[in-house]
């Protein structure tokens, strides 16, 4: 289990010490483990202790596994190998570990972003990485990379070295996501640019519709009365009819690369029934999807 104030270890993951293959901890604070599990189905992790800290997760091998967070249900994707996630351990994470693991994790608590030390314009607060969604960036694999090497042989890795390497790792972290707490008045009612990146990949990813406007704001701090108003200002749109649009385009795709019936394509996009689905491609494209299909589609 955790300690009481710190999640360095990641015991909250149930694992023992033939998992937990290394870790150490450099002056900037980072602590760096690597965590192996050849068995599938895991299970669910215990909880976390809240802290102000991250968890930079980055896979080594594809990973599968399903993801709570302040007790709602997460979508996710298979996590692929050299992408990473990001978790704020000031919120409540939960997760069911279904597939084999191989990762590194780097426990990244708010006092390594020193503003001063690593000559940074603004504070961090925040990552912005939207909940559940595994990102590729190179220059993180490849920091991460060099660390890897030395965990073959710990007692032969230069510290130097690997105090520089963690030093570039923060200020990646914070130059590419890093982002200040929010001033709500700086963005005239809309939403931050983090927050509309999240609630739309939220959308975009929900085509039947399963999540709520509750479900999104609460993953935008907001309240939902707040969050519609808000992200209208910011994209031009209210949430739903973002959705629609949303679906719409994932129909032309459809329509355009396939010879699926009217009726699936309406239903893989989440629309009610065809004559919905008629309806509203019909007043956002301007023709009907059958229409659209004779035009782009291929032959049938």
């Amino acid at each position: 289990m955790a300690s009481a104030t710190t999640n360095r270890s990641m015991r909250y993951l149930r694992v023992d010490d033939t998992e937990l293959r290394y870790a150490a901890m450099n002056r900037s604070g980072l602590t760096v483990s690597r965590l192996t599990c050849a068995r599938e189905g895991h299970g669910p992790s215990d909880p976390h202790a809240l802290e102000g800290a991250f968890l930079v997760a980055l896979q080594l091998a594809d990973y599968r596994g399903e993801l709570w967070r302040n007790g709602r249900r997460v979508p996710t994707r298979m996590f692929g190998a050299g992408e990473f996630t990001v978790y704020d351990y000031r919120e409540r994470w939960r997760a069911n570990l279904l597939s084999r693991f191989d990762c590194m994790n780097f426990h990244v608590p708010l006092s390594s972003f020193d503003a001063t030390a690593l000559e940074l314009k603004r504070p961090v607060d925040r990552l912005d990485v939207a909940p559940g969604v595994s990102v590729r960036d190179t220059v993180v694999e490849n920091l991460a990379s060099a660390l890897l090497s030395a965990t073959v042989a710990p007692q032969e890795a230069s510290r130097v070295f690997t105090d520089h390497v963690e030093m570039a790792l923060l200020v990646h972290l914070a130059t590419r996501y890093g982002a200040s707490a929010p001033v709500p008045t700086r963005h005239a009612g809309g939403l931050a640019p983090a927050q509309l990146r999240m609630a739309t990949e939220m959308l975009a990813d929900d085509l039947m519709g399963r999540l709520s406007i509750t479900d999104i704001a609460a993953a935008c701090g907001l309240s939902s009365g707040y969050f519609i108003k808000a992200f209208k200002v910011s994209s031009g749109l209210p949430p739903h009819r973002w959705l629609q649009r949303r679906r719409v385009q994932v129909a032309m795709q459809l329509l355009a690369g396939s010879t699926d019936a009217l009726s699936d394509v309406a239903s893989a996009c989440g629309f009610a029934d065809q004559s919905h689905f008629t309806r509203v491609f019909l007043r956002i494209a301007g023709v009907t999807p059958g229409a659209y299909r004779s035009v782009r589609g291929p032959a049938g």
